[in-house]
């Protein structure tokens, strides 16, 4: 797992296929830039956010919808708000082709206070971010997520932590692959299977009980943020160079 130097976002921003972009946004670094990121939101969006019972979630939603339009809108030289999205048949969102041009990807995770937006352009794209809780109980969830052959894998571990960390491995890399694909969770997880070992970014994801129809050749990134989140992102064969920025305010 490596871990990449956070830099702030140029003033131009461009992206060429061979590109990978992830965003990292600090939910608490930006309390004095909510009136201006809500007037960005569509009335949907707005809407959406209402539904939550907690402040703190109606923010979170308020904040990555917000700063989404923000990001997307540098790539494209767009105003946020007229920005328009489309949405799969499993929900994933992806920005009308029609207003498109650069066929710009991206893909959105949060775990409590981190925000991350990863961004290609033509090749789909997913990512997962988890927080490391060492006191979560994994033993019911791996019987739920392992496939036979991550159950013998995990079986031989010896050390809760060698355990909980194969754990946050395989949820995060299943996750990231089945929002690259657009399915999300609505199908079993544990009839797919992936490779839990420990391994440096840019490597090959092997996923060997994909459908039959299944072509792509996936490319698994991972990111270390300081044993606190367990990050994978998941791209095609063209992403090769992955430059993480993070985000307090995009340059005017």
């Amino acid at each position: 797992m490596d871990s990449i130097l956070w830099e702030r976002p140029p003033v131009r921003l461009s992206i060429s296929r061979s590109e990978l972009h992830v965003w990292r946004v600090n939910l608490d670094n930006i309390n004095y830039q909510l009136k201006h990121l809500i007037s960005l939101l569509s009335p949907e969006e707005i809407k959406r956010s209402e539904h939550f019972m907690f402040e703190r979630d109606q923010y979170r939603l308020q904040v990555t919808h917000s700063m989404k339009r923000l990001i997307l809108a540098k790539y494209l030289d767009r105003n946020p708000q007229c920005l328009r999205f489309e949405f799969g048949s499993h929900g994933k969102p992806a920005l009308d082709n029609l207003r498109n041009p650069l066929k710009v990807q991206f893909n959105i995770s949060h775990s409590r206070d981190l925000i991350l937006i990863a961004i290609t352009v033509e090749d789909l794209i997913g990512i997962d971010i988890e927080y490391f809780d060492k006191n979560r109980s994994i033993e019911d969830l791996g019987e739920i997520i392992f496939s036979p052959t991550e159950k013998r894998y995990f079986a031989a571990l010896s050390s809760q932590e060698e355990k909980k960390e194969a754990f946050f491995r395989c949820w995060t890399r299943k996750e990231a692959y089945l929002k690259a694909i657009g399915t999300g969770l609505t199908q079993d997880i544990s009839k797919i299977s992936v490779d839990l070992s420990e391994f440096s970014v840019q490597n090959w994801l092997q996923v060997p009980t994909l459908s039959k129809t299944e072509n792509t050749q996936w490319k698994l990134f991972t990111l270390d943020m300081r044993n606190a989140y367990m990050i994978a992102i998941v791209a095609t064969a063209f992403q090769c160079y992955l430059t993480g920025f993070d985000l307090n305010i995009l340059h005017e």
